[in-house]
């Protein structure tokens, strides 16, 4: 109309208002692309964000921080959340965590995060539930879809996953870890680190792989090696729901006793063993996991007692044909049982080359609580004292230890993962890590029932008449035989046995 008619005069001003339009486009673009870009720093996004994880965990608590977006990816230097009874896990800690994110997610539509990577991630996994109610809503939270939040899968550099309480803890740490999304439910794969459970501690995970679905876990595939000993897991499945009941075999090759006892039993006994065991009991349970079946002296197997155990010094001292400071047993075996904090072998018969043998039962159990609060303390504060020099302690502390000293250097980075909430997380996670120490060291303070009989061979006593006495040789078999009783600690057994063998032993005719 302002043309005045000409076509000219119209495009003209036709192309001078698109412009116009096309600068505040381009102006309302730019706007848009910085809110976009700057909302990832606004505390609005990020608690947005905490609240999403904390909504697809099913967690009472949880935060992130340090988080930033570059190149298509979202950063998050650390994340934590405290469980419910409706999460599948107590607590949840992870570092260094990347995965993809446009400009647009998180702000409608779906969200394919895909992948999750990370460094670390630290959890304690629920042993069980309170009810059918509760087991059912962790499964929910472990297998369901969000497309507000899609994740793929799981692939961490460094891997603690810890279960069970008490005395029947179970723990895989320092594995490298993925987890996958499958049709049935997750498939997760640990390699490398190490496996403890009940009296099987600090293997080396070889390959793990497992199917979780919401009824049950799977071990596909399940290798563990000490030394040139192995464990294969066979058949192995827990059933899911508010008491989990495992079973399955465990296949047990030249393995080193050293990985099956306390530490200051090895003192005085080493060697390795074979065994076929089956899987049996429940993560939630007072008997916790147990491992039953025989164990034999296969070929490369024996089991050595060193003459640490007072009976075979003082033998050692009196028989002056025979020696005893290394018995190496290298035929026989016996059953074992394992469940409940305790570990009983029956139908004991072992043999070495000279025929010294020998038989009978043995039961090994924890210290009853009151005895174990004499021990080591009722709280976390008494389990950090000095009791002994036990590997278990030391490597607890050196970890809490390392792990404070990540935080502390993390100050100046971002001192929102300094807060109450994440120190409150440590907290827990370290007086966990004294209270699994607690109970390996109670390993030490063991108590012992049962008995031996021990043959020798039938000129030990040739020096010694009140012992020939006490000890008849069995012309049956020209042997002597030695009744063991074996009761209280580590300390006390065959103690006094053995002062009376040595204050007799120089009793000559």
């Amino acid at each position: 109309m302002s043309s005045g008619g000409g076509w000219s005069v119209a495009v003209f001003h036709l192309l001078r208002l698109a412009s116009r339009v096309l600068i505040l486009l381009l102006i309302g673009a730019l706007g848009f692309v910085f809110f976009l870009t700057k909302r990832f720093d606004s505390a609005a996004f990020q608690s947005d964000l905490s609240h999403r994880f904390s909504k697809g965990v099913a967690a009472s608590e949880a935060q992130i921080a340090g988080f930033k977006r570059e190149q298509g990816r979202a950063r998050i230097r650390r994340i934590g959340a405290e469980g419910t009874s409706a999460s599948f896990f107590q607590t949840l800690e992870a570092g260094n965590l990347n995965f993809k994110m446009t400009f647009l997610n998180g702000l409608s539509g779906d969200w394919d995060v895909g992948i999750i990577e990370g460094n670390w991630i630290d959890v304690q996994v629920k042993a069980g539930a309170n009810s059918p109610e509760e087991a059912a809503a962790a499964a929910e939270t472990l297998f369901k879809r969000r497309r507000n939040f899609d994740v793929l899968g799981l692939d961490f550099s460094k891997a603690r996953v810890t279960w069970g309480y008490d005395k029947r803890v179970g723990e895989i740490e320092g594995s490298k870890m993925s987890a996958h999304r499958v049709s049935e439910g997750w498939r997760f794969n640990f390699r490398g680190g190490r496996f403890t459970q009940n009296w099987i501690r600090d293997f080396e995970i070889e390959e793990m792989v497992m199917l979780c679905t919401p009824n049950e876990l799977i071990v596909e595939k399940g290798v563990l090696v000490a030394d040139d000993g192995r464990i294969d897991f066979k058949d192995v499945k827990i059933k899911g729901g508010e008491l989990p009941q495992i079973s399955g075999r465990l296949i047990l090759k030249n393995i080193p006793i050293e990985s099956l006892l306390p530490e200051k039993i090895l003192e005085r006994i080493d060697g390795s063993i074979s065994a076929e065991l089956e899987f049996g009991g429940s993560t939630n349970s007072a008997e916790g996991l147990s491992l039953q079946g025989p164990v034999t002296l296969g070929e490369g197997d024996s089991i050595q007692i060193r003459d640490e155990i007072p009976i075979l010094k003082a033998l050692d001292v009196v028989d002056v044909f025979n020696s005893y400071k290394r018995v190496p047993f290298t035929r026989g075996g016996f059953n074992l049982k394992t469940g409940g904090g305790e570990m009983l072998i029956s139908g004991l018969n072992l043999e070495t080359r000279d025929q010294v043998s020998l038989q009978g039962r043995l039961s090994v159990s924890y210290p009853t609580d009151n005895e174990a609060a004499r021990t080591i303390g009722e709280n976390s504060v008494d389990m950090i004292r000095p009791m002994t020099d036990d590997r278990e302690e030391r490597q607890a502390k050196k970890d809490i230890t390392l792990r404070r000293a990540a935080d502390e250097s993390k100050v100046e980075e971002n001192a929102v993962e300094n807060s109450e909430f994440f120190a409150g997380l440590a907290s827990k996670r370290d007086a966990e890590s004294l209270r699994r120490a607690a109970a390996m060291r109670a390993r030490n303070t063991l108590n012992f029932d049962g008995g031996f009989r021990m043959t020798i061979p039938g000129d030990a006593f040739e020096r010694s008449r009140i012992l020939r006495e006490r000890y008849p040789i069995d012309q049956a078999t020209s042997r002597i035989g030695i009744d063991i009783p074996l009761r209280g600690t580590l300390s006390e057994l065959t103690l006094s046995q053995a002062e009376a063998i040595l204050r007799d032993g120089g009793s000559n005719d």
